[in-house]
């Protein structure tokens, strides 16, 4: 008989990872209750922590921001897509008081991401091409604009001092940039479900050799995060939004208004993976971007066989086009 595992599992403090964060710490009130593992939530700083950490397997498994995961199996990592953690839910934001009233107002400017292999990166790309402007990293020569890697948590911080202006705004998982404009940094630009209706971000992807171990175990961890899915699509209900807010350990008016008002998803159906959306994701980061050199393997990538058990829905999205 195997052992009960613990399974490590790295994440963000941000709202996409809702699931895993209040999963957590109901498990440590005693709230929830799994009987065939435990769970040990690892809050990392930025994608590349995550990355890092799952190459060297410090971790079993991750919340993690779909592109990233892509490049790590074309790369060669032996990991699964076992379910998307959200919809929606990222921002883009402009410095507060900047003179940027249309799209091709970001022309000469920096825009910072919080990886390249992010969702928020390829629909920021997208959005700018609109205005016909190219997007790139500072030593590109034929970029209209400027990406910057930056950790979420900072970049409210660096939009505030940066008194050059050279930096135009962000684009970023919540509630990083509902503080910022919360805090009078920053100021609304657009919300990422009017570039991409319930596009996916992050998913939970693990090492296959821990899925093939400990099925059992990662199916119960499923069926938690389901749970706590429903919940967060009712957020004005019960503890939710006070549980979110301990978690995210930002200010009452920042979660409700994240929560109720920014149009992200936790509906059980819209987790279960969407392959066409993902080859969608892989053809423009790698035709487009440049960043995926690998084609994706979505069937040997994506294991959708627990979710749909616990779902009992067929693998058709609604709702999953780009631009829609």
């Amino acid at each position: 008989m195997k052992e009960k595992p613990c399974i490590r599992i790295g994440h963000l403090k941000i709202v996409d990872h809702l699931l895993l964060g209040l999963a957590g710490s109901g498990l440590e009130t005693g709230k929830f209750y799994l009987d065939h593992c435990s769970l040990d939530p690892i809050v990392m700083h930025s994608w590349e922590h995550v990355r890092e950490a799952l190459i060297s397997k410090h971790i079993d498994a991750a919340f993690m921001t779909a592109p990233l995961a892509m490049d790590l199996f074309a790369s060669g990592l032996d990991i699964r897509l076992l379910m998307f953690t959200h919809r929606s839910g990222s921002t883009l934001v402009k410095k507060a008081g900047a003179s940027i009233k249309t799209i091709a107002d970001f022309k000469g400017k920096t825009v910072l991401v919080p990886s390249e292999l992010s969702i928020q990166n390829m629909l920021l790309h997208r959005l700018l091409s609109t205005a016909s402007l190219k997007l790139g990293a500072h030593d590109d020569s034929t970029a209209d604009v400027f990406y910057e890697v930056t950790q979420p948590f900072l970049m409210s911080d660096m939009l505030a001092e940066d008194t050059d202006n050279d930096i135009a705004g962000f684009v970023v998982a919540e509630p990083y940039a509902g503080r910022a404009v919360f805090d009078g940094v920053a100021q609304k630009v657009c919300a990422s479900k009017n570039l991409w209706n319930n596009h996916p971000c992050c998913s939970f992807v693990i090492h296959a050799s821990v899925l093939e171990n400990y099925t059992r175990a990662i199916t119960e961890l499923i069926h938690l995060f389901l749970h706590i899915a429903e919940d967060l699509e009712h957020p004005d209900k019960g503890d939710v939004l006070l549980d979110a807010q301990k978690f995210l350990c930002q200010k009452e008016q920042i979660i409700e208004d994240v929560l109720l008002n920014q149009s992200i998803r936790f509906d059980p159906a819209l987790l279960v993976p969407d392959v066409s959306a993902l080859n969608s994701i892989a053809d423009y980061m790698k035709n487009s971007m440049n960043f995926l050199s690998d084609k994706v393997d979505m069937e040997k990538f994506v294991d959708d066989t627990i979710i749909l058990n616990a779902t009992k829905l067929n693998s058709t999205i609604t709702n999953t086009t780009p631009g829609n």
